[in-house]
């Protein structure tokens, strides 16, 4: 399909997202491609938001060292330039080699309070300036509609900023809105979906809620089991953090028996 404005590309993304799900490549690059449009027509905020997503997505799924990796990220670099340029007073702070990178599922402990919930995204700015998410919140609701799937990646995002500062309670409406948006937006039983409803369901883990989160982490089982299989990876990350709730509310027996299922899957799918 040849898409030469933003409204033409927006709609292709929305149906190439719900054809192949928002992280495979192809939509990466249609994301790249409608931030190309946001650049020459100079709305920078907009522009960045996009590359940053698109970059993401080409990192997890392609690897670093593509060159389609570079391209992307020699773009986001030509924005972060303009921008500094457009606004002296300003200065953006750019991601720092040492800051700490969003976990993925299968890193994440549930014992322990972290930085940050892993929420899916990239560290975009330091812990301290979660403003900046919260204006990229609002630039792609106005940009996109407010129920657009990537205004429900940004919500995570914030989400994410928030955890980093311990601030529970603001992160819970937050995530409920990225919940309600993807279930709307994509349907019911989406992996994304069930990306949310886990990360709701740690949210009130870490709160002890845990009446809350069991139920989350069963549905988001249940939808990553008819998705992947009960022997993917996928499954045995929720698989993995419910049994820590079962711990917790003392069902040793079912969490024993789960953690085992974890570990058979792991091994299976370790490398050689």
């Amino acid at each position: 399909m040849k898409c030469e404005t933003i409204p033409e590309l927006e709609r292709f993304l929305t149906i190439q997202e719900q054809a192949l799900g928002q992280d495979s490549p192809e939509v990466a690059a249609t994301v790249s491609k409608l931030a190309d449009l946001y650049f020459n027509k100079g709305m920078l905020e907009n522009a960045e938001a996009l590359y940053r997503r698109a970059l993401e997505i080409m990192e997890r799924t392609l690897g670093p060292y593509r060159a389609e990796v570079a391209d992307t990220k020699k773009c986001l670099e030509k924005v972060l330039t303009v921008r500094k340029k457009s606004a002296p007073t300003a200065v953006y702070a750019r991601p720092s080699s040492d800051w700490k990178h969003s976990m993925t599922d299968s890193s994440t402990s549930l014992d322990a309070i972290p930085q940050s919930m892993a929420l899916g995204w990239p560290t975009g700015f330091p812990d301290d300036h979660e403003k900046e998410a919260e204006l990229e919140v609002a630039s792609v609701r106005q940009m996109m509609g407010k129920d657009h799937p990537h205004v429900a990646d940004m919500l995570t995002k914030l989400a994410d900023h928030y955890c980093r500062r311990r601030l529970y309670r603001e992160m819970e409406p937050i995530l409920l809105e990225a919940l309600q948006i993807r279930e709307k937006s994509l349907g019911g039983e989406h992996p994304l979906v069930s990306t949310s409803l886990k990360n709701l369901a740690r949210l009130y883990y870490f709160q002890t809620r845990f009446e809350l989160s069991e139920p989350l982490f069963k549905r988001a089982l249940a939808i990553r089991q008819k998705v992947y299989s009960k022997d993917h990876p996928r499954f045995a990350d929720v698989e993995e953090q419910y049994a820590k709730l079962l711990r917790k509310t003392n069902r040793v027996a079912q969490a024993q028996e789960m953690e085992n299922h974890v570990r058979a899957v792991r091994g299976q799918f370790a490398p050689n």
